[in-house]
Formats: C-alpha cells, structure tokens, sequence
C-alpha cells in the first residue's frame, strides 16, 4: 500500500480508499486513477487479513456450487454467479467452494476453515446442526431456494413464471384440454420444477382451461407410456412441459405414434436449451430473464450479512418470455 501511494503522489490513507473502494470518500477522478495505475504498475494484491482486521470482520463469502447439480438445476448456479460479481462492488471477497461431496456439519466445518463472513449454498446443503455451527463461528449461513425455509435466511429463487408463459401461449394458440408434465405422482416431490408445474397448472385454469398434472419420467419409455395412454383414453390439445428434456421426449413419442404436432396437439417446453432447434418439428420454449427482476440478489446477501435481512425482500421472481418456434 505505501509504495502504490509514493509512487501515485498520494498519502497512503488516500490510497487505501482507493484501492478498497471505501464508500463515501471523495476522491477526484484523476487521484483515483494515479493510484488505480500506480497499483497495476506495482502488481499490488490486496492482504485480506489485513483488510479483514480493519473491518474488525471477515470479508470473505464463500459460494458453494456442486459441479453435478449444475446439469439438472442450473438457476442456483446463475444465482450464485450475480451474487458473486455484486458483492465485490461491495468490497467483500467472493471465492467458490467446488466440493460436491459435503454438506451438512462436514460443509459447515470446511467452510469454516475460511473464516467467511457469510456462506451461500443451496438449501439442501444445510442442516439445523450446521447452520448452529456457523451462527456459532459468527457466520451467516444464506440459502438459495425454491422455496422459503424456516432454518436460514433463504433466498427463494421463484422461476414458476415459466410455467405461466407457457400455459398462457397454449391458450392463446386456442387449446382447451392441456396436460402439464411432471416427473412424479406427487407434485411437492418435483422440487426443482414443482413452482413451474403449479403455476402453468394454475394460469390454464384461471383462462377457463381443463388442465392436468401429468407424471412423466424423462425417459424415452415413459414418455412412449403416456402417449399410448392417450391414444387409448383420449389426446390433449395442448401439453406443457417442465423443462425441455421432458417436452422433447414427448414430442418425439407423439411424433412416433403419428400424431401431428403441432396440428393435433400443441407442445412447449421451458428453459430454451440449445436442442430445442434439432427437433423436429422445433420445439417452442421458455426462456427465464435471469438478470431480470426487481429484488438484486447481492443485496439480499448483503443484507443477511449486515443483520437487515428481511424475509418480504427475499423473493427473486424472474421474468419469463416464449422463444416461438415450430411446435406451438
């Protein structure tokens, strides 16, 4: 620091605001950008330590992503990613922490062998006794949800809009009857896309609609099942499915059984993964505006860490549009 501060001109405490980016001081743009090359210059690295000391506090937060999970739930991930860039604009430290094998007192015990001001890791990650432990150790332990939860602060990433986009598209294309796919009997059980299921269920049904819960495993026989069902009872017009993987396969089992789609009946899918162009007919999807939203993640982090948090505020509803394509 006191050599970014000679060679800059400045005094070391002017230096430090700098560098550490400390709200409310005014430094002229020009001082600030002195010291920002004579920092580049001298390849300075911030000591966090030593930061840390000075804010009598820890300013590390530690993400906890499970490499694994990433594939069948990715809204955690983006979650984790925002969070990341915006909390350093707040001057804290983010860093990853990539064990996809821990959770529990084992997570909370390598957490806190980094002596974070705060962890952020999706629910499942936590326990009551591992969340006492961290309390404990004066870390706040913050959760990304798709629900609300009594044992930690949460963040509940609601993304059911994209159920509602797709029901209301079925609807306007003129469809009556619609099946809404689901990979259990049990709808509380579709923990990942259960705020999806229930929400285009729900907008079906308040547009005059006859909709159903459909189960339907993602696989190829499971999806072959259904349509065989429904060419014995009776096709939808309309099917709705939860992320893309199950629309795809159901598109092709129609598809297979010739079933005219989306002549006979209309399908769409969620997520807009890049696949949903090599079918045939292309599948129409939708597509969740993940930095859209009026409730800015790091803020909610930031709260929890700062002793504000507020659960009314803890709610990210993410906007939802439908990328038309062939097949609705």
């Amino acid at each position: 620091m006191s050599d970014v501060a000679r060679q800059a001109g400045v005094s070391r405490a002017t230096a430090s605001y700098v560098l550490n980016r400390t709200p409310g001081a005014r430094i002229p743009e020009q001082t600030r950008a002195k010291v920002l090359a004579a920092a580049e210059a001298l390849r300075y690295v911030p000591h966090v330590s030593a930061r840390s000391l000075r804010r009598g506090r820890s300013d590390l937060v530690v993400g906890h992503v499970d490499g694994s999970a990433i594939m069948s739930d990715r809204l955690p991930f983006f979650g984790l990613v925002q969070v990341a860039s915006e909390v350093r604009k707040a001057g804290y430290t983010f860093l990853i922490h990539g064990d996809p094998t821990v959770s529990g007192l084992a997570a909370a015990r390598a957490w806190l062998a980094l002596r974070p001001a705060a962890v952020v890791a999706t629910l499942d990650r936590f326990t009551e006794e591992s969340v006492a432990m961290l309390a404990e150790a004066g870390t706040v332990p913050v959760a990304l949800g798709r629900r609300s939860s009594e044992l930690t602060a949460t963040v509940v990433l609601d993304d059911g809009e994209l159920g509602r986009a797709a029901a209301g598209r079925l609807a306007d294309r003129g469809c009556r009857r619609i099946a809404v796919l689901g990979s259990h009997e049990d709808l509380a059980a579709d923990q990942v896309v259960g705020n999806r299921i229930a929400e285009a269920l729900a907008a079906a049904r308040e547009r005059g609609l006859e909709a159903h819960h459909v189960p339907m495993r993602p696989q190829v026989d499971a999806a072959a099942r259904v349509v065989d069902g429904w060419l014995r009872d009776g096709l939808p017009d309309g099917v709705v499915g939860p992320t893309d993987r199950h629309a795809g396969l159901l598109l092709g089992a129609l598809t297979d059984a010739g079933v005219d789609v989306p002549g006979r009946v209309a399908v769409i899918g969620m997520d807009d993964d890049p696949f949903c162009d090599l079918l045939r007919p292309r599948l129409t999807s939708v597509r969740a505006d993940l930095t859209g939203g009026d409730t800015p993640l790091a803020g909610v982090v930031l709260a929890a860490i700062e002793g504000r948090w507020d659960p009314g505020d803890a709610v990210r509803r993410f906007p939802a549009h439908v990328v038309v394509r062939d097949s609705a």
